[in-house]
């Protein structure tokens, strides 16, 4: 692994938050999802690796599944106008899809830090085809400039430059079970800051994550 650093149409990020589409873990809904992560820390806590959750059981702190990143202006450019829009274009969107489950795991230690992989993916990318187009009509073509790769949910991100392959057998020897169901009925619009600050024991620096929900957007049903 190496350090992760956030990108933002393929440069640095930008001072402030930019608006993302995510779906988010919940307690008592996704409790086996966040007692894999759990199950998870004892491993990750010995590599370079900062958990996207806190150690309290059953909170679900910054896990999520990105959807979509509005790439065409961070929050700040995107008047209160703008985004009434987008909520209203998602919330068509989606009206059209019935909630879903899918399956999350098993735990894997990749080039920024660790993933929850999500498998079977076609329902979400039905999700993620249906968003975009929310987006596009929302906000034009140059707002889609985001490729997250395979669904995965981050359990954590590196600060700093460290082997997988001991971490990859410590998850695969340790971690059982290693997979948990998430229900997805719904997603979140989220206004998405990263700052960079002392993370490690010794002071490195790494990036963390925080966000403000600027709206729910249910699916069908």
């Amino acid at each position: 692994m190496e350090k992760f650093a956030p990108k933002y149409r393929g440069g640095a990020w930008p001072a402030g938050g930019v608006l993302h589409i995510y779906v988010c873990p919940r307690a008592g809904v996704d409790d086996e999802l966040l007692e894999l992560a759990q199950r998870c820390r004892s491993s990750i806590g010995e590599y370079p690796i900062d958990p996207q959750y806190p150690a309290a059981p059953g909170d679900p702190g910054w896990l999520h599944l990105t959807v979509e990143m509005i790439a065409d202006a961070p929050t700040a450019e995107i008047s209160d106008e703008e985004k009434a829009k987008l909520v209203g274009e998602l919330t068509q969107e989606l009206s059209g899809l019935p909630p879903f489950g899918t399956e999350v795991g098993p735990p894997i230690g990749n080039v920024a830090g660790c993933v929850l992989d999500v498998w079977p993916e076609d329902q979400v990318r039905e999700l993620e085809h249906r968003v975009r187009a929310a987006v596009v009509r929302a906000r034009g073509e140059d707002a889609i400039q985001h490729s997250g790769g395979r669904p995965h949910i981050s359990l954590g991100y590196s600060y700093a430059a460290a082997s997988s392959d001991k971490l990859n057998g410590e998850l695969r020897n340790t971690v059982v079970p290693r997979r948990a169901p998430l229900l997805i009925d719904r997603v979140h619009l989220m206004d998405v800051t990263w700052t960079e600050q002392p993370i490690g024991p010794d002071g490195t620096l790494g990036w963390q994550m925080t966000w403000t929900s600027v709206a729910e957007i249910p699916l069908a049903g």
